[in-house]
């Protein structure tokens, strides 16, 4: 469960008036290159390598003559048969953490939704009193439509999953959700809890059977953990911390495993819950504690925002949650989304080099690896 970030951290939100005069430079790659990433000109990717990529669906063209913004490309949901956005819209710490109040993290929700991404995702008990779920279901007051919602139960059991479900249907105005996952599978221990007879996962079922849920799944943040819950709950879809840093490592047997089962693979931390970067649009919770080693910034050559998002959607993934702070960052997200190609395999080993001088950051990484306490 996501902690609410400090107060100090919640100052100086960009806000819908800025959107207008941020926004021509966060299309043009402005957000997505700090100064030690060099120019945003400099990161259009590369020619594709990897057949197993999805390949995103048709989109239609941009304004007219050729203005307005790029659309945002979407892919298929595992093989749900469900077609979802490359990027989700994620809600947690780093956006209830920084609108200020509901109505703007409201409005920030549907500028998401009006740009294209469409997967908005959640949790039960993101923030204070479920505030992440509460500022979503104002914004589904007019955008339910269209919109693919995630949630997650942390109860282990039938009755405990039962009750969070029933309450984010009423937090978030909706008489559906598209997916549901167990938040946070740490143990195998954890995957044999949720799968017993009376475990959380009956309760997701027998939503399903009443059409209330119409897909399931599970986060872990530990490869061994994702291949047990894959082999013991069906999943249909899995979420998990999947970077260019690779700690912990998902790409050699997770990834694979779980697109040839047709399983659908949600990133997150993709651009380490904004602990990658020496300037962002709001400071990332925790960064204190779990924040790069100092000497990291003395790198001229860190990869950028682009870098990130590219090579996450490089792998065979069906989407990245990628939380949104604020319309700067938003519209930063959908450029680099729109302008996505499959990036070359000699590409990504370089982004991947130039990011493990994060490989101890970020409080995902398993505690053993972390540098602080």
């Amino acid at each position: 469960m996501s902690e609410k970030r400090p107060s100090e951290n919640e100052e100086n939100p960009i806000t819908r008036r800025g959107f207008v005069s941020h926004a021509a430079a966060a299309g043009a790659g402005g957000i997505l290159a700090h100064v030690a990433g060099g120019p945003a000109g400099e990161l259009k990717a590369g020619t594709p390598e990897a057949s197993s990529v999805p390949e995103p669906s048709p989109s239609p063209e941009a304004g007219p003559g050729g203005s307005g913004p790029l659309p945002i490309p979407t892919r298929p949901f595992g093989n749900t048969g469900t077609e979802i956005s490359v990027v989700g819209f994620g809600a947690g710490s780093r956006f209830y953490g920084s609108t200020p109040d509901d109505d703007s993290a409201a409005e920030l929700i549907r500028a998401a939704i009006d740009r294209g991404i469409a997967f908005v995702e959640t949790g039960s008990n993101y923030g204070p009193e479920g505030l992440s779920e509460k500022r979503i279901g104002l914004a589904m007051k007019t955008h339910r439509e269209g919109v693919f919602l995630e949630t997650k139960v942390d109860e282990r059991d039938y009755d405990g999953a039962m009750r969070e479900m029933e309450r984010s249907l009423r937090r978030m105005n909706t008489d559906h959700l598209d997916l549901v996952l167990h938040h946070l599978l740490s143990n195998v221990e954890m995957v044999e809890e949720v799968a017993a007879p009376n475990g959380a996962e009956k309760a997701i079922r027998k939503m399903m059977d009443e059409s209330v849920v119409k897909h399931r799944g599970f986060s872990a943040h530990l490869p061994e953990v994702a291949i047990a819950g894959m082999a013991r709950l069906d999943a249909q879809a899995i979420q998990l911390p999947i970077n260019a840093v690779r700690v912990p490592d998902f790409e050699p047997e997770v990834i694979p495993a779980a697109s040839e089962a047709g399983i659908a693979i949600i990133a997150m931390k993709t651009c380490g819950n904004g602990f990658f970067f020496p300037a962002n649009a709001t400071t990332p919770d925790r960064i204190e504690r779990y924040g790069p080693p100092p000497e990291a910034w003395d790198r001229w050559d860190l990869p950028t925002w682009t870098d990130y998002i590219h090579y996450v959607l490089s792998l065979p993934i069906s989407t990245a949650t990628i939380g949104i702070d604020s319309f700067f960052t938003l519209e930063g997200i959908a450029a680099a989304a729109s302008s996505f190609e499959p990036l070359t395999t000699d590409r990504m080993a370089s982004i991947h080099e130039r990011a493990k001088v994060f490989s101890n950051t970020g409080y995902w990484i398993p505690r053993d690896q972390q540098r602080r306490s």
